[in-house]
């Protein structure tokens, strides 16, 4: 099974004319554009703003619909935008986050 990355599709609009982005889902697609080659490996997702954010929670459950999230195996998962990219990297190659 392929690891899932749900990440939110940006910008978004939270609020009459208030568009957003997300910065934890902006550093996931910055390293994205870096190391294409993920997206061979991960099942990358990129979902509407609005909850219920259906697709993730028929996998998590109601109560985790926090993006962006990593699920890996037995829905093991990484919500951290740092711990997913280091994760990435030590999987399957490319940068990492420099600390």
């Amino acid at each position: 099974m392929k690891p899932k990355l749900f990440v939110l599709k940006m910008p978004f609009e939270d609020g009459p004319g208030k568009m957003w982005i997300c910065s934890h889902c902006a550093l996931i697609e910055g390293a994205l554009s870096v190391n294409t080659h993920w997206e061979d490996a991960v099942d990358v997702r990129r979902i509407d703003f609005p909850k219920p954010r259906t697709e993730v929670v028929e996998l998590l459950g109601d109560n985790n619909q926090w993006l962006p999230v990593l699920i890996l195996e037995n829905n093991k998962t990484i919500t951290d935008p740092v711990k997913i990219i280091n994760y990435l990297a030590n999987e399957f190659g490319g940068a990492a986050v420099h600390l």
